[in-house]
């Protein structure tokens, strides 16, 4: 071989190490931006269903305030015939656009009301979260 075909390729493997390097670092790069992408976007997930949360609590809250007046103060619960699962309400909605369903049972010593607050209610939601109270008195 001669030497001017020697220096070029020399040079050609020079370049194709610089090209392999570069498509490491490239790769390295994008591996480290799609983790960073997946932990912020696993964040804004966390901080919604936080939001949810805090509604289905709240209308479980309410629920349970309302019960209570209906069954101590007005005594309209379970007024005919006292048992298991004797006041059963589905679905009653509140204005934050929740909901919450109610489960009265009496028996002769003891009352238990069981509250479950939902929020995106309606038929077939794509995403439910749903937080409870249970009272026993």
């Amino acid at each position: 071989m001669n030497k001017k075909s020697e220096i070029k390729n020399s040079k050609l493997r020079q370049q194709g190490i610089t090209l392999l390097l570069v498509i490491v670092l490239l790769s390295a790069i994008l591996s480290i931006s799609i983790g960073i992408f997946n932990v912020v976007l696993g964040e804004f997930r966390i901080s919604g269903e936080a939001s949810d949360s805090f509604r289905a609590l709240y209308a479980a809250d309410q629920g349970i305030e309302r019960t209570l007046y209906q069954d101590r103060e007005q005594a309209a619960l379970c007024t005919v015939v006292p048992g298991p699962d004797c006041f059963v309400a589905e679905e009653v909605s509140v204005p934050s656009d929740a909901c919450y369903t109610v489960r009265v049972s009496k028996g002769v010593s003891a009352t238990t009301i069981v509250i479950a607050g939902q929020y995106r209610c309606g038929s077939n939601p794509s995403r439910v979260v749903k937080r409870g109270f249970e009272v026993t008195y």
